[in-house]
């Protein structure tokens, strides 16, 4: 509610204190006697790890959920707390197998320099190896494939700053908070100082908010299932929100997903964008046989109709390829047919036909 102050309700306005008088105990020129400020006790910092880890949680669907739809301030620190959260809590667990594991190097690991806090630790990825790995501890595809692509969108925005649709980190957001939930019940003791009934009531704080989140994203899924359904054989997953909604086939102009709207110059950006986000060592991308664009994902391309299937896919037509070969003659990619194979394309093998 608005307030209209009027002169009364303003306080007059006082001399600062001279830092000399303050110092020496004297009264200033203008005769007004300083006293020094007054400090109220400082308040006890206390977040032992699940509880900070579950603070950061709650900063977060308090972001995503403060307005619809959320500010890109409320989407910064969502990104950001989120990030925090999870480091956090899989750190703690990995402390919980051994307090050595959270270092970057284990090997140069030192009980005096953990007990400090003086050390470099490891980074979401290699924590998430460690987990599982070391201490046994299940983490899926899908909730490790979230927490990088979150690692990566918090340091792009912290070092570099960070362009993304909305609705491309509401969803990345809702991946790894549901992913988090699970962890938490799975794998993490409750603390001394930290009972039982607290964690649950937080626990049901961000869960309530949570579903808040959730709910946009089926509506969003709702919108568009009758559309994508009846492309499934050519739709695969957006880089940015992990969803089923990208539909190739618009030729070499910009593709975009139908889902958060994020959008590629060219067919051949997008092939090497989502190339890029599944194989550590790069992508090759080549020129199709069917529409000569060079717009073909090599053997790491995925379609919604068989999401566990990696084969060669064209983002400019949505032709798909089980086996490309390159033609022993004009060094062009092609597919063999059901025939045996002789090494050469179509084109070069018609000729060479022709020439006997």
């Amino acid at each position: 509610m608005r307030h209209d102050y009027q002169p009364s309700d303003v306080p007059p306005l006082q001399s600062a204190p001279d830092p000399a008088a303050a110092s020496t105990g004297k009264t200033p020129k203008n005769g007004a006697q300083v006293s020094a400020p007054r400090r109220a006790e400082p308040a006890h910092v206390d977040f032992p790890p699940v509880g900070n880890g579950l603070d950061y949680l709650r900063s977060v669907v308090d972001h995503l959920t403060a307005v619809d739809p959320p500010a890109p301030r409320d989407l910064k620190y969502a990104v950001l707390h989120l990030q925090a959260a999870a480091e956090v809590l899989l750190k703690f667990r990995l402390v919980q197998e051994h307090w050595s594991l959270v270092f970057k190097e284990p090997g140069t690991a030192t009980l005096k320099r953990f007990e400090a806090g003086d050390f470099d630790s490891c980074t979401t990825k290699a924590a998430v190896d460690r987990l599982r790995n070391v201490a046994d501890v299940e983490v899926d595809d899908k909730g490790a494939r979230a927490l990088e692509a979150l690692a990566k969108s918090r340091n792009s925005l912290q070092h570099y700053g960070l362009t993304a649709p909305a609705p491309a980190v509401e969803a990345r957001a809702a991946e790894v908070l549901d992913f988090l939930m699970d962890f938490i019940h799975a794998e993490l003791p409750v603390q001394p100082g930290h009972p039982l009934d607290k964690v649950e009531e937080e626990l049901a704080y961000v869960r309530a908010r949570l579903s808040t989140i959730q709910s946009f994203l089926k509506r969003r899924h709702d919108q568009l299932r009758s559309e994508l359904e009846k492309v499934r054989d050519v739709t695969t997953q957006c880089v940015l929100c992990a969803q089923w909604a990208v539909v190739l086939g618009s030729g070499s102009g910009p593709l975009s997903c139908r889902f958060c709207h994020h959008s590629w110059p060219t067919a051949e950006l997008a092939a090497v964008d989502s190339g890029l986000a599944q194989a550590e060592w790069g992508v090759e991308v080549v020129q199709c046989p069917e529409c000569c664009e060079t717009a073909v994902l090599v053997d790491l391309a995925t379609v919604a109709s068989a999401p566990g299937h990696r084969h060669s896919v064209c983002f400019a037509c949505g032709a798909g390829f089980d086996t490309l070969k390159t033609c022993e003659s004009c060094e062009q990619h092609y597919s063999p047919g059901p025939d045996e194979d002789l090494g050469l394309c179509p084109d070069c093998l018609a000729a060479r036909i022709a020439r006997f």
